[in-house]
């Protein structure tokens, strides 16, 4: 298994660089697929800059892998921003105008994440990936919405990896697991949507599957369990899992290393989610070889297979959730999700508990398939692009028509309402507190 520092490759030739702008040093997904990114770049031996964006939340300075890259005060040198962020970040950040951001004299291309077949319509979302030269969907299952949605932007596939940093171990001492079980394992982040992980079907699967089994357990990490945040909240989630027998959670915050090693430490992942606009924990567990039951529906398709993993078979339904991110004047009208049948997934949990070949065999084919997307995605043929980008970023028709573009989308934030469209989004989301 190659690990963040050990990744090696070619060295790219007369390449342009990049301006990467995320969450660098986030524990959240955001932050490891920046992270993930600048590891494809510095095996490429491309040059980079890395600016580091806080997500709030106290989630920055979690991880500090590229420390060595940020520079204070920031610096972009490059004619290329590649931004790590979503829509509504990238639309507070032009609104904020940071000394280092020149969004019209650099092209700029975003990696965006999401979870349902269109974009949303929240006013500024659509509009923000439409002002961008380029798109680089991190999943089909992404691209397809950007398609559907806004067909005449430009938009490619990311394929995404991951890459395990040194000294991951398994080590289930460390975490007070017990040695002789049969360990499931689902690691989720609260205000990543409750709704959209569905983690009680994955209790349900497992009273379903070990009704009385004593050398079966189910592990679940926590992030983030704690912000306050109302539609975050896991009183009802963690009354499920005191209710239910041989279950072990873990529900403070751990650095990433520690999660991996304790996803090292247990048999096989399990993740019911409703949604997922790629699945990161599902990738990063079938690189450390261990076997994934998963729903069969969007962005973790772009990496399992029957061959190598347990796809659960599903139903599709309208979308319900609290987050104010999937309420229906965000999403817009027939949003549909996935429905995993928990019958299917307790099926597949039964048979990797009872026969440890099986087990044993869909690990070693997870860890070989999630190796060769790496050596795929290492090659860094996507980047290719960001040169033709790089080149054309001074022309002068193209600076024209980017002034106008984020001119225009800058007014339309100004102009919204208080607390409507992403603006104020962000601000409920950040600030938003039970009453």
């Amino acid at each position: 298994m190659t690990s963040r520092h050990a990744a090696t490759s070619a060295c790219d030739s007369n390449a342009s660089g990049v301006n990467l702008i995320g969450h660098i040093t986030g524990n959240m997904g955001l932050g490891v697929a920046a992270r993930n990114t600048l590891s494809i770049l510095q095996a490429r031996q491309r040059p980079c800059a890395a600016i580091d964006i806080d997500p709030g939340l106290g989630r920055q300075g979690a991880d500090p892998t590229f420390a060595d890259l940020l520079l204070s005060p920031p610096v972009a040198p490059h004619r290329v921003n590649l931004w790590q962020l979503n829509p509504p970040e990238v639309l507070a950040l032009r609104l904020q105008q940071p000394a280092w951001l020149d969004m019209e004299q650099h092209a700029n291309a975003i990696v965006p994440f999401w979870e349902l077949p269109l974009l949303p319509v929240v006013p500024g979302w659509r509009e923000t990936v439409a002002a961008m030269d380029l798109v680089l969907a991190p999943s089909r299952f992404i691209l397809d919405a950007v398609a559907a949605s806004l067909p005449a932007v430009p938009a490619i596939h990311y394929p995404q990896t991951v890459f395990l940093p040194d000294g991951v171990r398994a080590s289930r001492a460390s975490f007070g697991l017990p040695h002789d079980t049969t360990l499931f394992f689902l690691s989720l982040d609260v205000t990543s949507d409750l709704d959209r992980k569905n983690p009680q079907a994955v209790l349900a699967a497992f009273r379903q599957a070990f009704p009385e089994e004593a050398n079966v357990g189910l592990v679940i990490k926590l992030s983030h369990a704690r912000t306050g945040l109302s539609w975050a909240d896991p009183a009802p989630l963690l009354a499920e899992i005191a209710a239910t027998p041989r279950t072990f959670v873990i529900d403070r915050q751990l650095p990433y290393i520690d999660v991996l090693s304790l996803a090292a430490s247990c048999d096989a992942y399990v993740s019911l989610h409703r949604s997922e606009g790629l699945g990161l924990n599902l990738l990063e567990a079938m690189l450390l070889g261990k076997p994934v039951i998963a729903t069969g529906w969007s962005g973790n398709m772009d990496f399992m297979s029957r061959t190598d993993s347990c796809p659960v078979g599903y139903d599709l339904v309208p979308v319900r959730a609290r987050h104010p991110a999937y309420q229906p004047e965000a999403i817009g009208p027939g949003q549909v999700w996935a429905e995993p049948r928990v019958s299917d997934a307790a099926g597949w949990m039964r048979r990797l508990a009872t026969d440890p070949l099986l087990r044993s065999e869909l690990g070693q084919c997870a860890g070989r398939s999630a190796l060769a997307r790496q050596a795929d995605v290492l090659r860094g043929e996507v980047f290719t692009v960001l040169d033709q980008l790089a080149t054309n970023a001074a022309d002068p028709g193209a600076v024209i028509a980017r002034r106008k573009n984020w001119q225009r989308l800058s007014g339309l934030a100004r102009s919204l309402p208080q607390g409507r469209g992403w603006p104020g989004f962000l601000r409920r989301l950040l600030g938003a507190r039970p009453t």
